[in-house]
């Protein structure tokens, strides 16, 4: 889809579930992924939605579970962490999908291939593991060329770029499968779905959201299959800001 697209509705507090990426849609991008900050009042806002919600509120994130908890501390949100490799339901303990022993291999691969005065930053998220190249962005044909190698006979893995990122994660793990299993339970059973994203692995999650009668909300510039675009995270702030007030 490439045509303008309009800002997304006022969400209803009965209707809807709203599941929320993190970088590049509640928070600006940083040079490095820990340096991110929280705009002001970013808590208060989560704990506000989730009550408009009636708890139907998750962040579908490819971070690591802890990482976002740490961010979001003391607020305890459902989170569906490394793309729904780790999920944690409302009110529930987190668990883990099994862990294909390919990514051992991978790890070893790249270990082998970028050394530690690398410009290329090196995440190892465990169940991930996540090429950076922001700071040297010529460094990016590179980076995509050593992700593919690493994983071309790996058939359980593969290599997902992002923005400044190419990631190796595994086949069937994705923000599609993640909306669909929470939209499975309560509070989020019987709700439209709505995703908010920035990033090519948000596209997924703006599928899985159409697949049960929901929508997207695209995050920045670019073709989409979502329905609606807000400019950029000032943008998703202002808009949950009018959720809030109804």
């Amino acid at each position: 889809m490439t045509a303008e697209l309009a800002a997304p509705p006022v969400l209803s507090s009965g209707e809807h579930a709203l599941y929320l990426d993190f970088d590049g849609t509640f928070v600006e991008f940083a040079p490095e992924p820990h340096l991110v900050k929280l705009f002001p009042g970013s808590l208060k806002l989560l704990t506000a939605l989730r009550d408009h919600l009636d708890g139907a509120l998750a962040i579908v994130t490819g971070r690591r579970l802890q990482d976002i908890d740490a961010f979001l501390a003391p607020l305890e949100l459902p989170v569906a962490a490394l793309h729904g490799q780790v999920m944690r339901s409302f009110g529930g303990p987190a668990q883990m999908l099994p862990l294909s022993d390919q990514m051992e291999t991978a790890r070893r691969r790249i270990g082998e291939l970028i050394g530690e005065n690398d410009p290329v930053m090196v995440e190892d998220k465990g169940a991930a593991i996540v090429l950076h190249y922001r700071l040297v962005p010529d460094q990016k044909e590179r980076v995509e060329e050593i992700a593919e190698s690493v994983t071309k006979d790996l058939g359980e893995l593969h290599s997902v770029p992002g923005h400044f990122i190419s990631e190796i994660r595994q086949r069937g793990i994705s923000k599609a499968e993640a909306v669909v299993a929470l939209g499975l339970q309560e509070p989020f059973a019987g709700r439209i779905p709505v995703f908010v994203g920035d990033d090519r692995t948000d596209e997924d999650g703006f599928r899985g959201a159409a697949l049960n009668g929901g929508f997207g909300v695209k995050v920045g510039e670019g073709a989409t299959a979502a329905k609606y675009r807000l400019a950029d995270p000032s943008a998703v702030h202002a808009w949950l800001r009018s959720i809030v007030a109804g």
